[in-house]
C-alpha cells in the first residue's frame, strides 16, 4: 500500500488540534451540498461557528459546519475574482458560467483542509484553493469541447463551450488558467519559497505529466488496455494530479516539512483514484439528470468497471479511501479526527450512498 508516514511536526502550528480548535464531531453524516456563489456568500451562522477572543481561527460545532462555512467562503471569493462587471463582459460571463455552477468544491476543500492540518487558519489557504478550483473549472470547459470528449450538460447546466460558443469557452480556459497562477503567486500570509513550491505543484499538476497528458491518453485510449497499472496511472494523471497538488499546497502554505508534503501527495493521489472509480461506476449506471452531466462518456474506453466490474470498481474505490485515511490519521495534528481523515469519511459515506442508488 506505499511508504509509511510517521507523524510529522508542524512548523509554528498551534500545540492544540484542529480537531479540538474546530470543535468537530465525527458521527455528523449529513450529504454534501452544492452550492454556488450566485446563491450563497460567506456569512457564517453564528449556530456553526464560534469565535474565540483567545484564538482567531473559527470554531466549527460539526465537521458539517466546517465544510459548510469553508464552502461558502470559496464560493464568495470566486465570485469576488470574477465580478459581473469585470471586461471583457461576455468571457467573463462564461468564466463565471464554469466557474461558478453548483458544485461541491472538494479540490479546494481539500486544500483549505490540508492547511488546518499543519496549522494553518482559511485566509492563508483560501485563494490557492480557489486556484485549485479555477483550474479544475478549465479542465471542465475543456473536457467538454467537440474535439474532446464533446458533452452538452456539466454541473447541472448546459456546457461553457454550447452556450458561449467554442472559441470564447478556450479563451476562459486561458484566462482561468493564468488567473489561478497569478492568485497562487500573490497568496497573502506565505514566504515567497512556499509560494513557489505551491506554484510548482499546481502547474505540474496541469501539464504532460497531469491533465494534459492524461486527457491525451484518455483521448487515444482504444478500450485495449487491461493493466490495472496503466489504467491508475492514467486516471492519477487525468484526475488524481489535481487533488494531490490541491492536498500539498495546502501544507506548503502552511510551513509543513518535505516529508509530510509528500505524504499529502500520496493522499491526493489515493482520494483522486477512488473518486475516479466512483466516476467510472456512475458513468455507466447512472443517467444524465441524475448526475448533471453527460454519461455513457466512457464507452469503447478502459475502465476501473471494464477491468474489475462493478462490484470490483467498488472495492476499490474503497480500497484507496481506507489508502487516504491511513495516511490523513499519520501526519500534521494525525488522529481519526484530523480534518483531512474526516473529509474521506464524509466521502466515503456520499460515494457509498450515491452508488447504491443505482445499484
Amino acid at each position: 500500500m506505499g511508504a509509511n508516514f510517521p507523524k510529522a511536526a508542524r512548523a509554528g502550528a498551534a500545540s492544540t488540534s484542529i480537531a479540538t480548535n474546530l470543535s468537530i464531531d465525527p458521527v455528523q453524516t449529513s450529504e454534501f451540498e452544492n452550492t454556488s456563489s450566485e446563491t450563497k456568500r460567506a456569512s457564517h451562522n453564528d449556530d456553526a461557528v464560534q469565535h474565540d477572543t483567545h484564538n482567531p481561527a473559527p470554531r466549527y460545532r460539526s465537521f458539517d459546519a466546517a465544510l459548510s462555512a469553508a464552502r461558502e467562503t470559496i464560493d464568495a471569493r470566486l465570485d469576488s475574482l470574477f465580478q459581473k462587471t469585470r471586461e471583457p463582459a461576455r468571457l467573463t460571463c462564461a468564466i463565471r458560467h464554469g466557474l461558478l455552477s453548483p458544485g461541491k468544491r472538494l479540490r479546494p476543500l481539500i486544500t483549505t483542509f490540508a492547511g488546518e492540518q499543519f496549522g494553518a487558519p482559511l485566509s492563508v489557504t483560501i485563494d490557492a484553493a480557489c486556484a485549485v478550483e479555477m483550474v479544475h473549472a478549465a479542465s471542465l470547459i475543456m473536457d467538454d469541447l467537440p474535439a474532446m470528449d464533446d458533452a452538452r450538460m456539466r454541473r447541472g447546466n448546459v456546457a461553457t463551450h454550447v452556450v458561449f460558443g467554442e472559441g470564447t469557452g478556450m479563451l476562459a480556459t486561458i484566462a482561468l488558467l493564468n488567473e489561478a497562477f497569478r492568485l497562487v503567486g500573490q497568496t497573502p500570509g506565505a514566504s515567497s519559497d512556499r509560494r513557489l513550491r505551491a506554484l510548482n505543484h499546481l502547474t505540474a499538476a496541469i501539464g504532460p505529466d497531469g491533465l494534459a497528458g492524461g486527457q491525451e491518453k484518455d483521448i487515444a485510449c482504444d478500450g485495449a488496455e487491461n493493466c490495472m497499472t496503466d489504467m491508475e496511472h492514467r486516471h492519477h494523471q487525468k484526475t488524481g494530479a489535481l487533488f494531490s497538488a490541491a492536498a500539498a499546497m495546502g501544507a506548503e502554505l502552511a510551513e509543513a516539512d518535505a516529508q509530510s508534503i509528500h505524504a499529502m501527495i500520496e493522499y491526493g493521489r489515493a482520494l483522486g483514484l477512488a473518486y475516479q472509480a466512483f466516476d467510472d461506476v456512475l458513468d455507466c449506471s447512472a443517467s444524465e439528470n441524475d448526475i448533471g452531466k453527460d454519461v455513457m462518456q466512457d464507452e469503447g474506453k478502459s475502465t476501473v468497471v471494464t477491468i474489475l466490474g462493478k462490484e470490483g470498481a467498488r472495492a476499490q474505490c474503497r480500497r484507496w479511501l481506507n489508502r487516504a485515511r491511513e495516511i490523513a490519521e499519520t501526519v500534521g495534528v494525525g488522529g481519526p479526527s484530523a480534518p483531512l481523515a474526516l473529509f474521506v469519511g464524509k466521502l466515503d459515506r456520499k460515494f457509498a450512498v450515491k452508488i447504491g442508488e443505482f445499484a
